[in-house]
């Protein structure tokens, strides 16, 4: 196996202060962890490095396996090195998982382990295991290699490095997509981010596998009974994949390969996705708010997707503001409107910013007086005021409030817009 040395490692990932690897090393053999090895992205990169010397490794963090207790190897990382100097952010035990601050740099520390997926898109039961057994539960093969800190081994169980070489992507078993259907978004993420093609095998379970549906929740069934791969796990994955430079190409990606199925069929099927998703971004909407928005049932899917509670009130205003405008679209006498009847009819709706901004983006037939209403009407305030009229001689009440805006309506029509 080829040898990656603990020092070499440093010089390469700028971020890791001299030393580090070895500490991290020592730290688990003194509590009888005789197993421990970097994983992850850095390990991809370090190859495609050794391989492409012109390549630039990005840092974000740095992904530790162990034969051993998280929780036990954390505290004795604190021991060695001082509590000011180890700060644990996460601590996961069930997973058995833990996050911490060394330095100033981000380490995920994880204890070997396997998965079992007794109910295929549900969380998997996991149990202790080792590197190799660990690897294999992964993902592809670009991403099940470790380097073992204690001899600085590549552990490369399934040709990860040729396949770097050849620039392809491959599920590790053909149960891949079936388990966890979310490694379809991350197949797409890391195409488009390494410029990678998937085998045609991968392609192959992508679409044979969702075709089939063999998962016991469909979609139209109560959003509240979706397992996690096709609710939570897959919202996270896609706030993944928008949030990258490379969202592009990952969704196109998607709708290639016939993916975004298991999120809805209308994303699958639309040309204009990206173009809809791209305008909302331009206009400050979360890019994963505007793809739930495009889909056949925005608000089952928000619910599904476990959305914020922000994202589901812009999703639900949209969804009224949509269901008005085409009310009124039917019977065409909005071609005689004034700006003003425009104004008075959008303010009653008391819908959030945000929502017209998604039914502009998607191209409404009416969005010409969305945008005049949001971007100029709006704003403009009455010539005159509640105390101006007091002066004038007018009593207190609810006329004034009649006449402020019926003044702010003459002056809209008038455009006279500062």
């Amino acid at each position: 196996m080829k040898l990656f040395d603990k020092s070499t490692i440093e010089k390469e990932i700028k971020e890791l202060p001299s030393g580090i690897l070895t500490i991290l090393l020592d730290a688990a053999i003194s509590v009888n962890i005789t197993s421990i090895a970097i994983v992850g992205g850095i390990v991809r990169d370090l190859i495609t490095k050794s391989k492409n010397h012109d390549y630039s490794i990005i840092f974000n963090d740095l992904d530790i396996i162990i034969e051993g207790e998280t929780t036990t190897y954390v505290k004795e990382l604190q021991k060695v090195l001082g509590e000011e100097r180890v700060k644990v952010i996460r601590d996961n035990t069930t997973y058995k998982t833990a996050e911490v601050i060394i330095n100033g740099f981000k380490v995920d520390i994880a204890s070997a382990r396997e998965e079992t997926y007794p109910i295929p898109g549900e969380n998997p039961i996991v149990k202790s295991s080792t590197i190799q057994k660990d690897l294999i539960r992964r993902d592809f093969n670009i991403n099940a290699m470790a380097i073992k800190l204690k001899d600085n081994k590549l552990i490369d169980l399934f040709s990860g490095s040729e396949a770097i070489d050849n620039m392809k992507i491959d599920f590790l078993h053909e149960s891949s997509v079936l388990e966890d259907p979310t490694r379809v978004i991350r197949a797409s993420r890391y195409s488009a981010k390494l410029d990678f093609h998937l085998s045609n095998q991968a392609l192959k379970q992508i679409k044979d596998t969702i075709n089939l549906w063999p998962w016991d929740w469909h979609i139209g069934d109560n959003a509240d009974l979706a397992p996690s791969a096709l609710s939570i796990r897959l919202k996270m994955e896609l706030e993944l994949l928008l949030k990258n430079n490379y969202w592009k190409n990952a969704l196109k990606n998607l709708q290639d390969w016939g993916g975004l199925k298991i999120v809805d069929s209308k994303l699958q099927n639309d040309p204009r996705l990206i173009e809809k998703i791209l305008n909302a971004k331009n206009s400050n909407i979360e890019p994963l708010t505007a793809l739930v928005y495009e889909s056949k049932d925005p608000i089952s899917l928000a619910k599904r997707l476990h959305l914020t509670q922000q994202q589901k009130e812009i999703i639900n205003g949209a969804c009224q503001l949509k269901k008005y405008l085409e009310n009124i679209m039917a019977n065409n006498l909005y071609k005689n409107w004034s700006p003003s009847k425009w104004t008075n009819i959008l303010e009653e709706l008391n819908a959030n910013e945000s929502s017209f901004i998604l039914e502009i983006c998607r191209e409404n037939p009416l969005k010409e007086y969305l945008s005049s209403w949001l971007y100029n009407w709006r704003y403009v305030q009455s010539p005159i005021k509640g105390d101006d009229l007091i002066a004038k001689g007018w009593a207190p009440g609810p006329e004034i409030g009649i006449e402020i805006k019926r003044q702010r309506m003459k002056l809209i029509d008038e455009k006279i817009i500062s």
